[in-house]
């Protein structure tokens, strides 16, 4: 087994465990890569990197080996074709491939059919030959966040190449959990709920003191405090974006038209969103309902579009205006739908879905700055995707419906919904928490993430020191995840909440 500390002696008297693991650019900077090197080599370990333009293959430090998806695609692009296709669908038939295609921000409406249908051959027969050829044993990553590393886990799963995720706890600053397969269950988080005295009573004292301190500071999960979610307003935009409109060349850039980088493939007016975001704020306000402290209602949260948080885990509903029809239609005759803007990148949807959402007259469309605790207090039941209000409602004891993936679907106080219009029978039964049950349940979780990140923001906000022990330490913590699944410990089965959870955590959840 090796080692997971940099001072332990143990590795000098066995023979250590040689592995190659693969990080891939959408989650882990360079820089990042580049001490993971450094520190893995001394444990005998390889290392390689995934990328997926020309430019960001650039940023790599030439003793990396990088694979690069845009280079792929130039030599192979007309090898690929709907009969390359076809022959790809049967050989991984655990997903649509369309579906897949579309969990991508970039690329999904850029592509002519053909040229999707030689984008998709294109990621599969990358992965397949990348991981063939750096003889991967692990590929990791911070989460699944478009097509192609979706794509890679398919193809990961067909090879014997597991895919570990990194995922944001959503806790505090920097504390993740490891995850697996599609990237939402915690399989660490499972083995503690399934195992006898898994948590001491100091722990579930922690847990409920947690809980308290959550409610009574109207806490944040942290992502909302970062800089790149924030909204500009108008004087702002115009400061940032007025000069770019001057470079009239700045639109005949050849990387507009480079179809092999789905990034920057026809985004030359990408860099108008901030300002559409800052001029619509003042639009859609008028969209805007008050809250009636007398009114019974259901609470929905609107996602910020688009990111894996739809696109990825909550696929079949991932058009929130389209939901939001659906449960206008399912929801109890005398209940109002509460549909609570986020308080992310404020104007970031189209005027037109606010218009839509109007319509409907058991729909009342809520600002991004209502308090959102006292939202869910009052709430007769909160309904969500995969929003973290979700887990947040949980803490104040309400009945949450679940209609994504995510790591608390299975506490206890939520009703899993697959199909809003067949399944609206629910709504008229929201579910009741067992209080001493989602205490454990809450324990178990926040006993199994840890302080850990591959993400780029402490590149930027740490000292060079700092940075380098947080880079240790999350390979250490990578390193031990891997050693407990090589040991059985963590067990690795896909789909835990339907069909992986141990008998003691499956009669809990009532599965």
């Amino acid at each position: 087994m090796a080692c997971v500390t940099d001072d332990c002696g143990h590795c000098k008297k066995e023979a250590i465990k040689s592995r190659t693991i693969g990080f891939v650019r959408s989650g882990v900077h360079p820089l990042h890569v580049l001490a993971y090197k450094e520190i893995l080599k001394k444990k005998g370990h390889t290392v390689f990197s995934v990328c997926e333009d020309l430019k960001e293959k650039a940023q790599y430090d030439k003793d990396i080996k990088v694979y690069c998806l845009e280079g792929w695609l130039k030599k192979h692009w007309d090898k690929f074709n709907m009969k390359r296709l076809r022959a790809l669908s049967r050989k991984y038939d655990a997903y649509n491939l369309w579906e897949v295609y579309y969990t991508d921000r970039y690329m999904r409406y850029k592509y002519s059919h053909e040229d999707a249908v030689k984008l998709i051959c294109g990621m599969i027969t990358f992965w397949e030959y990348l991981l063939k050829d750096s003889g991967a044993d692990y590929v990791a990553s911070d989460c699944i966040i478009g097509a192609n590393l979706f794509v890679g886990m398919i193809v990961g799963e067909k090879q014997g190449v597991r895919f570990i995720f990194n995922q944001d706890a959503r806790y505090k600053q920097y504390h993740t959990f490891f995850t697996l397969h599609e990237g939402y269950e915690n399989p660490v988080f499972y083995k503690y709920l399934d195992e006898e005295n898994s948590v001491s009573e100091q722990e579930l004292s922690n847990t409920r003191e947690y809980i308290s301190n959550y409610i009574n500071n109207r806490m944040h999960p942290e992502y909302i405090y970062s800089s790149v979610n924030g909204s500009k307003n108008i004087k702002n935009v115009i400061a940032d974006y007025v000069p770019r409109l001057w470079r009239i060349n700045h639109f005949f850039d050849k990387k507009y038209k480079n179809k092999f980088n789905p990034h920057e493939y026809k985004s030359e007016w990408a860099f108008l969103g901030a300002a559409k975001e800052a001029t619509r704020q003042a639009f859609v306000q008028k969209f805007f309902d008050e809250p009636d402290k007398k009114e019974d209602y259901f609470l929905f949260p609107l996602h910020f579009q688009p990111e894996a948080s739809t696109c990825v885990y909550a696929r079949k509903y991932e058009n929130q205006a389209y939901f939001v029809e659906q449960l206008a239609k399912s929801i109890p005759v005398d209940k109002t739908l509460y549909v609570k803007e986020h308080s992310v990148r404020k104007g970031h949807k189209p005027i037109s879905f606010y218009r839509e959402l109007s319509r409907y007259p058991n729909v009342k469309i809520i600002s991004w700055d209502a308090d959102t605790h006292q939202l869910i207090k009052r709430a007769s039941a909160v309904i969500c995707l995969t929003s973290t209000v979700g887990f947040e409602s949980l803490m104040y004891g309400k009945p949450v419906f679940m209609c994504g993936d995510t790591y608390f679907n299975h506490f206890s106080g939520v009703t899993v919904i697959h199909d809003v219009f067949d399944e609206k029978e629910k709504f008229r039964n929201p579910p009741v928490q067992d209080r001493e049950l989602y205490i454990r349940q809450m324990a178990c979780y926040l006993k199994s993430i840890q302080f850990c990140t591959f993400q780029e923001d402490p590149i930027h906000e740490e000292t060079p020191q700092r940075l380098y022990e947080m880079q240790r330490d999350s390979i250490n913590e990578l390193m031990r995840f891997i050693e407990e699944l090589e040991n059985g410990v963590i067990p690795d089965k896909t789909k835990w909440g339907r069909c992986g959870l141990g008998k003691g955590a499956l009669e809990e959840v009532g599965i």
